[in-house]
């Protein structure tokens, strides 16, 4: 995701008298400031709900096609110190990566393969290269999120005959005979053919999902408030203290 600059100058208070313990505690107060306009501090109440990264989950289901929960939540945030300023957003990869699909769409290009796809072209005796696209035909069942279940898939490998001769339940490639496409047959009980996936070729993503505008509106919006809210609170704390004097 690209960068977003923040003039931290401009979002510095006006009406007090800087101290030496402002400057002191200002790297600090900057480095909760940017954490909590990422992902929330607990330091700091509401800051989760008015984060980017809840920004992002909150959004998903307007520009993604139907975002499973693990999706809608995919993105991470490293955490900013004071002597690193800096928050990276970036799609999760534990216990799997989102990135591919993320970042197609945000990004836009060319759709990778998916685990399943990868499955299917294995077990066409090389008829179908590795790589190829496979799109369901009306004949899949998909789930809520307009995916193909793991347990079908494992059907349909398991049934795999490839023979193209009466008795095989399932068919990967080209039907002999015609020039039907390629993709995943299943023949029915009067012997026809019917599609379940065709390959595609050159499937692309739309950059479809702004992430990076909502995160600049989100952390805009907070970043200011939190850092000057949080460098009064240090510099308050550490002059009680007798760790720091104005």
């Amino acid at each position: 995701m690209a960068s977003i600059d923040l003039d931290i100058k401009s979002e510095l208070p006006t009406a007090i008298r800087w101290t030496n313990e402002h400057t002191k505690q200002l790297a600090f107060s900057v480095s909760q400031a940017l954490n909590a306009s990422a992902q929330g501090s607990r330091f700091i109440a509401g800051s989760k709900q008015k984060s980017a990264l809840n920004g992002l989950a909150g959004s998903s289901s307007r520009f993604l096609d139907r975002p499973k929960p693990q999706t809608a939540n995919g993105f991470r945030a490293t955490v900013a110190n004071k002597r690193n300023l800096s928050v990276l957003i970036t799609p999760k990869d534990k216990p799997w990566s989102r990135n591919r699909y993320l970042s197609g769409n945000i990004l836009g290009g060319a759709r990778a393969p998916k685990p399943y796809e990868i499955a299917l072209a294995a077990n066409s005796n090389g008829q179908i290269q590795p790589g190829s696209r496979f799109v369901p035909t009306p004949a899949i069942k998909l789930d809520r999120y307009g995916n193909v279940s793991r347990t079908n898939i494992r059907k349909i490998i398991g049934s795999v005959g490839n023979t193209n001769r009466t008795g095989d339940n399932i068919f990967i490639g080209r039907p002999t005979g015609g020039d039907r496409q390629l993709g995943v047959y299943r023949r029915e009980r009067n012997h026809k053919l019917r599609p379940l996936f065709l390959v595609e070729s050159n499937l692309n993503y739309t950059a479809r999902f702004p992430a990076q505008q909502i995160v600049q509106q989100k952390v805009q919006s907070t970043f200011g408030i939190y850092l000057r809210q949080q460098l009064a609170k240090n510099v308050s704390n550490a002059v009680r203290s007798g760790r720091g004097s104005l």
